[in-house]
C-alpha cells in the first residue's frame, strides 16, 4: 500500500513545518520525523486507528495522532492507497477533512 497527500493536506503539513521552523527551530526536524513515522504506523495498520466519523457511501475516514506534537492526521483507506485528507493541530477548532473527500 502507498500513501498520498491531497494538495490541501500537503499544504497543511507544509504550514506546520513552516510554523515550527519560525517558532521552534530546534523542533522542526523532530516534527517532520514524527509525522512521517505516524504515516508509517498508519500504513502498517491502516484500519487500526479510530474512525473520524461517518462518511456517505460507506467510506471510512480515520484519524491518527502525531505523537508529542498534538497534530492529527485524517485519512481514508482505499483499495490501493492511504489518502491523507488533513493535517491539523488538535486544538484548532475546525478539522476540514469531510470537505476534502474526493
Amino acid at each position: 500500500m502507498t500513501y498520498r497527500f491531497l494538495a490541501p493536506a500537503r499544504s497543511d503539513f507544509d504550514d506546520a513545518v513552516d510554523w515550527f521552523a519560525s517558532q521552534q527551530p530546534a523542533s522542526v526536524n523532530n516534527f517532520i520525523a514524527e509525522a512521517y513515522a505516524t504515516v508509517q504506523r498508519m500504513l502498517a495498520t491502516p484500519h487500526g486507528f479510530p474512525r473520524a466519523g461517518r462518511v456517505a457511501g460507506g467510506r471510512q475516514a480515520r484519524v491518527s495522532t502525531v505523537h508529542r506534537f498534538g497534530y492529527l492526521v485524517y485519512y481514508e483507506v482505499t483499495a490501493t492507497e492511504l489518502l491523507i485528507l488533513c493535517v491539523v493541530h488538535s486544538k484548532r477548532g475546525s478539522h476540514p477533512w469531510r470537505q476534502r473527500l474526493p
